[in-house]
């Protein structure tokens, strides 16, 4: 039985290459085998982001992004107050072709030739694309954060078989690493799944009976429950979909930096063609947010800047920029003072609205935006949309959103943070950042 949990991937069938001719032909099989799996198709439930077989129940505020289905059950209870952004479908024509289809992709994932069983807990590991699994025990449980490796391949597939149940404990997580993309994960699960409390989560949970996720859990990916319920409490459910490759504007130099000797990239609050955003500068002087520094202080391959030294996107806003008036009564008729900050930045004020980033100032690294607001009458709700998607909806003053930047297409991106106080009064936050066509040697941000 194949022990290693770390299977060799492309970057390892590339080095097969550099070997003398004689082995080429022995090592030919060696090589067919470690080929990524296919995905797994899954048909009409692909639009799905919840499709369940008894009943599907919310409590509190949950997110659904993406179509909900039930088939043979008619009970979907919680939907106000959680939110759906799609279409329902419960016992219809549509919820009875996605079940099949969902049971032909479970079949399928549970029916392909593993290349690596796993421990009874994954977290803590790194794994690269293939099928695993579970070996000693039935059931496969995950405490701390699972990296899935995609060794610079963005169609590398991850296909875990879970004999049993699949449990994650509270605050888990699924990170993807090197181009892997939530939508090339699936979760065959021979019973039920339990998400524990605030688990970030990555991938398709295909489950013969049940799902369950406890408090604040963010799965991207589908919870697709062939015979049971799908539960939820106050959880943000995003279908994951792959990235689609797009062709680099003509003139761009590779890595979407600008050409070597082309000086440093225009500073926040400056267009690509030299004129400045409406309120993108300092009022009275005409100089950007910060200087009109990108943030980070090092320079980087391309002409952009890395974080870590640099002046910090807004450092010289005053208190209470951003905020716009608010609709309640008494005193404080200002919103929440709200603060949105890339890696590496210190917490400040951040100027609105934000411009956009010059070219060259981007990314293809996925990162954490780090979220801080304050308020005398105390905060009621925070929503955080990017590009127009619900991503995050919590009370909390203090939070952390994870941005996956490979799943985005090329080009500028935008995250919304909409802030109400118990008073009634809201805030809203924008900041842009740049998705890169090709690989950097370091996230550059602009805010």
């Amino acid at each position: 039985m194949p022990s290693p949990l770390r299977v060799a991937g492309p970057r390892a069938a590339r080095r097969i290459g550099l070997l003398s001719v004689p082995l080429l032909g022995a090592l030919a099989f060696a090589s067919s085998a470690q080929a990524g799996p296919p995905p797994v198709l899954l048909g009409t439930a692909e639009s799905f982001a919840i499709l369940g077989g008894s009943t599907i129940t919310n409590t509190g505020d949950s997110v659904i992004n993406g179509d909900l289905g039930l088939h043979p059950g008619t009970a979907v209870t919680g939907f106000p107050p959680g939110t759906l952004n799609g279409v329902r479908h419960v016992s219809d024509a549509v919820a009875l072709q996605a079940k099949t289809s969902l049971k032909t992709g479970y079949n399928d994932a549970a029916g392909r030739a593993f290349t690596a069983a796993t421990p009874p807990d994954v977290g803590g590991r790194t794994l690269t694309a293939g099928v695993y699994r579970t070996g000693s025990v039935a059931s496969l449980g995950l405490t701390g954060t699972l990296t899935l490796d995609a060794e610079g391949d963005p169609d590398a597939v991850f296909i875990f078989q879970i004999e049993s149940t699949l449990v994650t404990a509270t605050d888990s997580s699924v990170s993807l690493a090197n181009g892997a993309q939530a939508c090339n994960v699936y979760w065959q699960v021979g019973s039920s799944a339990t998400l524990g409390t605030r688990t970030a989560f990555k991938g398709t949970i295909l489950a013969l009976t049940s799902i369950s996720l406890n408090d604040a859990v963010v799965v991207r990916g589908r919870l697709l429950a062939r015979n049971g319920a799908v539960t939820l409490i106050n959880d943000t459910v995003t279908r994951s979909r792959c990235a689609v490759a797009t062709t680099p504007e003509p003139g761009t130099p590779p890595g979407g930096g600008t050409p070597p000797g082309g000086g440093t990239p225009p500073g926040p609050g400056t267009t690509p063609g030299g004129g400045t955003e409406p309120g993108g500068g300092t009022p009275g002087g005409g100089s950007t947010p910060g200087g009109g520094t990108a943030p980070g202080g090092g320079s980087a391959p391309g002409g952009g800047t890395a974080p870590g030294g640099g002046s910090a996107p807004g450092a010289g806003a005053t208190p209470g920029a951003g905020r716009t008036p608010g609709r309640g009564s008494g005193r404080d008729v200002s919103g929440p003072l709200v603060r949105l900050r890339w890696p590496g930045e210190p917490l400040r004020p951040l100027r609105t609205p934000s411009p956009p980033p010059a070219r060259g100032v981007c990314t293809t690294e996925d990162f954490t935006a780090r979220v801080g607001l304050r308020d005398p009458a105390g905060i009621r709700s925070v929503n955080v949309f990017l590009d127009g998607e619900l991503v995050k909806r919590t009370s909390r003053p203090r939070f952390s959103v994870r941005v996956e930047v490979r799943g985005l297409r090329v080009g500028t991106h935008r995250i919304r943070v909409v802030a109400r106080d118990r008073k009634g009064n809201v805030s809203v936050t924008k900041r842009q950042f740049g998705r890169c066509a090709l690989a950097l040697a370091a996230p550059r941000f602009t805010g």
